[in-house]
């Protein structure tokens, strides 16, 4: 799927010049989200096909725990001279890789290769830069906090910063989206909602474009009781079984309502990447984990809300979420309700149904997507009030 990466420049010049830069700061300032730390060319078998150059760029960041730590991400510019004004910039934030270190897509690749890249050669062919977070933890210092929304959504915005950083002067243009996928999808919709509130940045931040967008999951907790003995899907016990090693990150105490089976799939899934968990995990149920319901932990609800919510308001830019809607992995009527609610109250929102499940949803969406982001990023005018009506169908059709 990939070629040799075409040089625009040469690459050699483009690092001397960025390693002066470097060295040229001032010893005293202070650093903060958003630095380049390092930048080097990039070669792999999954790079997307009409990447003409790559870069793997290691960049400062937020950690869950809101100190600065570093993280990595990809860099793919497209064919051809930057146009007057920059590439226009697509923030790619990808869906649940696992997370281990080995599991960050600049490390093993893209979960499911294939697919993402045809996905992100529409945009690169239309002449997008697109910069892809690996998410901190992943394939970097500190560990990976599976689904803490506000830290990848932080974790694609810098990388956007740190991107400006690495090229020269006008070669990447202020404007940009966020995209994503899944756990990608969700971080796309916050870093979004970030970016439309911080305007002293120097971006200039367009809109979101997210496919199977997690939007409630805080309902987990109420199957995460040993009486649920239903057997489930390989991938579900592998989210589930990442986002306990998340919350136990962030809160300990959760360990009292775990079983010994519970805290060995945990460790499980600290050591192997999605596709081999879920297929360990394949017909294992949510019940075999726990001694006691999960709503018991004091204060869960409070840590739920924290980690795994999305805003419901506020958004300053103009979002489509496109679902599957025979979506298992991320249930279809809790993404078409989270979407009502921002329509109702005004917030400028488009939503689109795909007849597949999760997996083919990036696939369906893919027009739907580069359509959007062409509007965005350039002239196109997004229609708030026909786009709430449209909604309206959807509705009647749920059962």
């Amino acid at each position: 799927m990939s070629r040799p990466c075409r040089r625009l420049r040469s690459p050699a010049g483009l690092l001397a010049t960025l390693l002066l830069a470097l060295s040229a700061s001032p010893a005293a300032t202070a650093a903060q989200a958003g630095d380049l730390v390092s930048a080097t060319p990039y070669h792999a078998s999954w790079v997307p096909s009409r990447a003409a150059q790559a870069y793997r760029l290691v960049y400062r960041t937020a950690d869950p725990h809101g100190n600065l730590a570093q993280a990595t991400g990809l860099l793919y510019l497209p064919a051809g001279p930057a146009p007057a004004g920059g590439w226009p910039v697509v923030s790619w934030a990808h869906g649940t890789q696992g997370i281990a270190d080995h599991c960050a897509p600049s490390v093993s690749g893209p979960y499911q290769p294939e697919r993402d890249g045809r996905f992100l050669d529409q945009f690169l062919a239309d002449g997008y830069a697109v910069a892809a977070a690996d998410y901190q933890g992943l394939g970097s210092p500190g560990a990976h906090v599976y689904l803490h929304v506000r830290t990848a959504a932080r974790n694609t915005l810098d990388l956007v910063t740190a991107s400006h950083q690495l090229l020269p002067a006008g070669q990447l243009s202020p404007r940009w989206v966020s995209v994503g996928h899944s756990q990608g999808a969700a971080a796309a919709l916050v870093a979004g909602h970030l970016a439309a509130r911080q305007q002293d940045t120097g971006l200039d931040y367009r809109g979101s474009f997210t496919t199977g967008t997690p939007t409630a999951v805080e309902l987990t907790v109420l199957a995460m009781t040993p009486g649920n003995r239903a057997a489930n899907p390989g991938a579900l016990n592998a989210y589930h079984a990442y986002l306990l090693d998340g919350l136990l990150q962030m809160a300990p105490r959760i360990d009292a309502v775990l079983s010994p089976a519970g805290r060995a799939r945990v460790a499980q899934a600290r050591q192997l990447c999605l596709g081999p968990l879920a297929t360990a995990l394949d017909g294992a149920s949510t019940g075999e984990m726990f001694t006691a319901p999960l709503a018991q932990v004091a204060g869960i609800g409070a840590l739920l809300h924290d980690y795994l919510g999305v805003p419901r308001q506020g958004f300053g830019q103009p979002l489509m979420l496109g679902h599957g809607q025979h979506d298992r992995d991320v249930p279809y009527l809790t993404t078409l309700l989270y979407a009502t609610g921002l329509a109702v109250r005004g917030e400028p929102v488009a939503f689109r149904r795909y007849p597949v499940d999760h997996r083919g949803t990036l696939d369906a969406a893919t027009a739907d997507g580069l359509a959007f982001v062409r509007a965005r990023l350039g002239a196109g005018h997004f229609d708030g009030p026909a786009e709430t009506i449209r909604l309206e169908p959807l509705l009647q059709d749920v059962p």
